[in-house]
């Protein structure tokens, strides 16, 4: 019986309503709790691991682009970003941290790579290997590849002294 995760149909699915839960019920987050969360990466991994089995059961060629490791280094990369002051964007498998600054030195330590020409950190389970010559715009990397903002930056609020 599904507590968190409705009509999930694959990996990709399943991540996206992911990370929307843990936006939400993340014990950092006003509404979170540890427990919340801790049911949820129990539901997690077990569609996780059902729609893996399932998939490379049908896969003739024996690849399989989420592995149990990635899966678990993603999850904790996740967790450990989600409550800084910064954008969360995923894209594809990638994580992209803009207007970040703040955290930079964070951000190296859990080994993300800034992207000088999107003004962004970015992780990624994998070793970059460039396809391309040119530089492909964020937009069309989001257009190909589906984004979902997991945090929005808090702005901050300015304080007048009487004035």
């Amino acid at each position: 019986m599904k507590k968190w995760f409705h009509d999930v149909h694959n990996v990709g699915e399943l991540r996206k309503q992911y990370r929307t839960l843990l936006k939400k019920y993340h014990p950092d987050m006003p509404s979170g709790s540890l427990g919340a969360t801790q049911e949820i990466n129990n539901e997690y991994d077990t569609l996780f691991t059902a729609f893996n089995t399932a998939f490379e059961e049908e896969d003739k060629e024996g690849w399989n682009p989420y592995t149990q490791e990635e899966n678990e280094r993603f999850k904790t990369i996740l967790n450990e970003i989600i409550s800084f002051n910064i954008e969360i964007e995923v894209i594809g498998s990638w994580i992209w941290c803009f207007k970040s600054f703040g955290y930079k030195d964070k951000l190296k330590e859990l080994g993300f790579k800034w992207a000088k020409t999107k003004q962004a950190w970015v992780w990624h389970d994998a070793p970059y290997h460039r396809h391309h010559k040119a530089e492909i715009p964020i937009e069309e990397i989001r257009a190909k590849y589906g984004g979902q903002v997991v945090r929005q930056r808090e702005k901050p609020v300015a304080l007048r002294n009487g004035l």
